[in-house]
C-alpha cells in the first residue's frame, strides 16, 4: 500500500517483515541470555554447583526431605563454628563468603570501576570524533581467604597500566566498603586487586621458639596473609624507618631472637651500636659479641674494626679463589646493628664524623660478599639525614609522619601500591610495610613483640653460652625465603 504526503511517498510496513524482525530479536535475546547464563556459571562454579546440587537433590527426594537435610547441614556448620571456630574459619568460612561475595563483586564491578576512574577511553571514527565508550578491566576471578582478604584478578585493557589501577585502588576499596586496598602484579596485563576487610595484624604477635636458622629468611613475625615474615640477613643490608614508638626495637629484638640458635652455635655474631647510651639495646647486651653506646669515638673504632675484618676476609676469599663468604665457627657471619643512624654522628666532632661516614660507606658497599650485614634504624628517612639510604637493599617502612617518607623508604610509587605507612595507628607498634623481594609489590607485616623480661632472658641465655668451648659443626645452607 502506498500513499502520498506532499512531495513524499509513504510505504506501509510489510506484515511479514514485522514478524521476521520480531522473531530475530527474540532469538537474539534468548541467545544473549543463554550466553550470559553460561558465563555466569563459568565465573561462579562454586555457587552454580551448590545451586545445581540443591535443585537436583530436591527433585530427587522431594521438598520436605531436602529441607530437612539442608537444616541438618546448617546445624552441623553452626555446631562446628561454636566448637572449633579456628578450623571453621580456615576451611569453611572463606567458601561460604565466596558464595555471595563473588556474584556481588561481578554485579557491581562495572559501575564501581567507571565511577572510580579505573577505565580507559577508546577513540574511533573520524580524527575529530571521540567515542563515548570506556573500557574497564575485566574481572576474571574472585578469591577469599580466612584472613579477611578478598582478591580480584583483573585483566587490563590496552592503555591501562598497573600503576593506573594502583592510583585508584583506595577509591575502589571504599566503594566496596573496604578501608585498605592495594594492587599486586600477577603477570603482564593482569593484576590482583586486594581488598582487606579485617585486620589480622590487630593483635600483638608473640615470638615463636626459633628453629634452624636460614640467613636467607629469618622468621621474625607474620604477614597479613597469615604467612611468616622472613627477614633476609644474608647478602643484604637493611634500613628500618619509623617514627618514635613505631616498634623499631621489636623488629631488632625479633631478629636477634630468630638468630639466637646460630649465635649459640657460634657461626653468627652480632655487634651493636646504641648512640643513645644503651637505652634501647643495653637491656640485652649479653646477646652481643661487641657493644658500644654513647661515646662517638668508641663507636667509630668499632666500625673501623669491622672494616679491617672486611679487608682481611676479602683478601682471604681472593686467595682461595672464592667470591662469597660461607659462615662458620671460625669465620662467623657478622650482623652490625645501629639503633639510631642519624644520632650516630650528630654529636661527634667533625673528624670523627668523617671517619664514621667513611667506615660505614665501606661496609655498605663492600661488606655483603664477605659476610657482613648492617642493619640500621632511623626515625627520619630524609636524604639530608641518611645520605647513604640507597645503599640499603632491604627496607622496612614502619609508622611514618607523612606520605612523602613512604616513597623515600620503599621507592617511588610504593604508597600508591598500598604501602600507607603514614596511616599506621600509634596503637599498633611493630606493623610495617616491606617490599616483596624481586618485585615492586609491597606486603604488610607485623613483628613479634618481646617484653623486657623476654629480652633479659634471651640475653642471659646467650651470655651463658659464651663460656662453652664445644664447637658445633659448620652450619648447613637451609632453604628460606624473604619478603
Amino acid at each position: 500500500m502506498r500513499g502520498s504526503r506532499g512531495d513524499f511517498e509513504v510505504f506501509a510496513d510489510d506484515p511479514l517483515s514485522i514478524v521476521l524482525d520480531g522473531v530475530l530479536r527474540a532469538v537474539w535475546v534468548v541467545a544473549c541470555g543463554v550466553f550470559g547464563l553460561v558465563k555466569a556459571v563459568a565465573h561462579n562454579l562454586l555457587f552454580a554447583s551448590a545451586t545445581g546440587v540443591l535443585v537436583a537433590f530436591t527433585w530427587w527426594i522431594g521438598a520436605r526431605p531436602a529441607a530437612a537435610v539442608a537444616a541438618g547441614i546448617v546445624l552441623a556448620l553452626v555446631v562446628w563454628r561454636v566448637v572449633d571456630p579456628v578450623s571453621f574459619g580456615r576451611a569453611v568460612a572463606p567458601q561460604l563468603a565466596l558464595l555471595w561475595r563473588a556474584p556481588l563483586y561481578r554485579l557491581r564491578w562495572q559501575r564501581v570501576a567507571l565511577r572510580c576512574g579505573v577505565a580507559v577511553r577508546t577513540y574511533g571514527g573520524a580524527p575529530h570524533q571521540e567515542s563515548a565508550k570506556e573500557r574497564v578491566p575485566r574481572l576474571l576471578r574472585v578469591r577469599t581467604s580466612a584472613t579477611g582478604l578478598d582478591r580480584l584478578l583483573l585483566k587490563l585493557p590496552v592503555g591501562l597500566t598497573p600503576d593506573d589501577v594502583a592510583a585508584r585502588a583506595e577509591s575502589v576499596g571504599l566503594a566496596f566498603g573496604v578501608p585498605d586496598a592495594r594492587v599486586i602484579t600477577a603477570r603482564p596485563g593482569r593484576v590482583w586487586l586486594e581488598l582487606r576487610r579485617r585486620d589480622p595484624l590487630a593483635r600483638v604477635v608473640s615470638p615463636e621458639v626459633p628453629g634452624a636458622v636460614a640467613l636467607r629468611g629469618v622468621s621474625i613475625g607474620v604477614g597479613d596473609d597469615a604467612k611468616p615474615w622472613r627477614f633476609r640477613v644474608e647478602g643484604t643490608h637493611a634500613l628500618i624507618a619509623g617514627a618514635t614508638g613505631a616498634g623499631k626495637g621489636s623488629v631488632l629484638w625479633s631478629l636477634i631472637h630468630g638468630l639466637s640458635p646460630a649465635i649459640r652455635e657460634g657461626w653468627v655474631q652480632v655487634w651493636a651500636l646504641d648512640p643513645k647510651g644503651g637505652m634501647e639495646l643495653g637491656l640485652g647486651r649479653g646477646a652481643f659479641a661487641r657493644f658500644e653506646g654513647g661515646v662517638p669515638e668508641a663507636m667509630c673504632d668499632l666500625l673501623e674494626e669491622a672494616v679491617d675484618l672486611k679487608t682481611r676476609r676479602s683478601l682471604d676469599l681472593a686467595t682461595r679463589g672464592e667470591r662469597l663468604h660461607r659462615p662458620s665457627v671460625t669465620s662467623p657471619h657478622l650482623v652490625i646493628i645501629v639503633d639510631e643512624l642519624a644520632t650516630l654522628s650528630a654529636f661527634a666532632e667533625r673528624a670523627v664524623v668523617r671517619r664514621i661516614e667513611h667506615a660505614l660507606g665501606l661496609l655498605l658497599t663492600q661488606g655483603r660478599a664477605v659476610g657482613i650485614t648492617v642493619i640500621a634504624a632511623v626515625q627520619d628517612p630524609g636524604k639530608d639525614v641518611v645520605s647513604w639510604r640507597d645503599l640499603f637493599p632491604t627496607r622496612v617502612a614502619m609508622r611514618l609522619d607523612n606520605p612523602i617518607q613512604v616513597d623515600m623508604v620503599l621507592g617511588d610509587g610504593a604508597r600508591e601500591r598500598g604501602a600507607r605507612a603514614d596511616h599506621i595507628s600509634e596503637l599498633s607498634p611493630g606493623v610495617a610495610y616491606v617490599r616483596v623481594e624481586g618485585s615492586r609489590d609491597v606486603r604488610r607485616v607485623r613483628s613479634a613483640y618481646l617484653t623486657d623480661a623476654d629480652v633479659m632472658a634471651l640475653s642471659t641465655s646467650l651470655t651463658d653460652q659464651k663460656g662453652e668451648s664445644d664447637a658445633p659443626p659448620e652450619p648447613e645452607e637451609y632453604e628460606g625465603e624473604a619478603a
